[in-house]
């Protein structure tokens, strides 16, 4: 009943706005009987094309070593844009391939990035950073693609994801036409230090007590000799399980060159989340010189949890904004939407 009414609120909310009707799922107006409403779904899957691909990634700046990463694209006709989606550490693109369903009038591109999911022996990740390579071989795929080239580029990544994207697209700017984050980190350093001030802060009888060490933790951080110790401090302070995943661990800031994204961007983060603060992904919001911004702070109550926690108003605003990026309709530079105070449809 709750999923009904709430549905009925967003196609009321959606009514008016003319050309949003092709960024809808199984077209929601007009007859929405259940009998329609299947046909429509069946119409979807059978026009969706999905096919693998694979990509061939520069290895760092320091390295012309290639590396094989698999992907997927599915495309389907008349579509208004292609949306290459990043998935976070130690999922795949499995994972994010899933998010293509939010979007039904666009092409999809997903893989896996270094050290994850298929053909990932010998290699490391690096949480963000020589993953930008991986992003641009996926950008080139898409705009040397003949059916893809001439169209919108939009990268939507998860926590590791996000921050690749932001990374790439500061570092060559033609990337994307827009960028949808979910959850992305300012700083390993500063997300570690902020994890480690609650870990490491005890409370007796009504009083704070500070256990001594975090300088250096912090020190030992990126020091390869010390990588056992360095796993298990990552396990401790972030709650990923590096056993998974081989790693190196590399300084990542993308907050320093945040200033070189010139694209709107839609940045989302979760009050609870357990991993990245609401603190970390304002930072970034903050630091994006973008034409068109918004900063969604939902009740999600854990790391990237926004789609589960409300899965209608996450597709409702993920697709207004492509659809304001898309119509030019960016009035209001910037906008803050904070669930603890307000609930608003931006």
């Amino acid at each position: 009943m709750r999923f009904h009414v709430l549905w009925c609120i967003v196609i009321a909310l959606l009514q008016g706005y003319g050309s949003v009707y092709g960024l809808l799922p199984f077209n929601a107006f007009g007859d929405s009987s259940y009998g329609n409403q299947v046909k429509n779904v069946k119409r979807y899957i059978d026009q969706l094309n999905i096919e693998p691909i694979e990509l061939q990634v520069k290895e760092s700046d320091s390295s012309s070593n290639k590396l094989q990463r698999a992907g997927f694209l599915a495309t389907r006709p008349n579509a208004l844009g292609t949306i290459i989606f990043c998935h976070g550490y130690t999922s795949s693109k499995h994972e994010s391939f899933f998010f293509k369903t939010f979007f039904p009038n666009f092409n999809a591109v997903t893989f896996d990035f270094r050290a994850h999911g298929d053909l990932a022996d010998g290699q490391y990740s690096t949480i963000g950073a020589n993953e930008i390579y991986d992003v641009a071989a996926a950008v080139e795929f898409v705009k040397s693609h003949p059916e893809l080239k001439d169209k919108p580029v939009i990268g939507f990544g998860f926590s590791m994801g996000a921050v690749s994207l932001i990374r790439a697209q500061a570092r060559w700017n033609d990337l994307f036409d827009m960028l949808i984050l979910d959850s992305p980190f300012d700083s390993s350093d500063d997300c570690m230090s902020r994890e480690l001030d609650k870990k490491m802060t005890i409370n007796v009888l009504g009083r704070s007590f500070r256990v001594p060490g975090k300088r250096l933790i912090m020190r030992s951080l990126y020091n390869e000799r010390l990588s056992p110790i360095v796993r298990y401090i990552f396990k401790w302070i972030t709650g990923f399980n590096p056993s998974q995943i081989a790693t190196k661990y590399v300084r990542v800031a993308p907050v320093e060159t945040a200033s070189n994204v010139k694209v709107p961007c839609l940045f989302i983060t979760c009050v609870k989340d357990n991993k990245v603060s609401v603190e970390s992904v304002r930072n970034l919001y903050y630091a994006v010189d973008a034409p068109f911004k918004r900063l969604w702070i939902t009740q999600g109550i854990k790391h990237c949890s926004a789609f589960l926690t409300s899965p209608e108003v996450y597709w409702y605003k993920l697709n207004k904004f492509v659809k304001k990026v898309l119509e030019k309709d960016m009035k209001n530079k910037e906008k803050i939407v904070d669930e603890r105070v307000t609930i608003s449809v931006m």
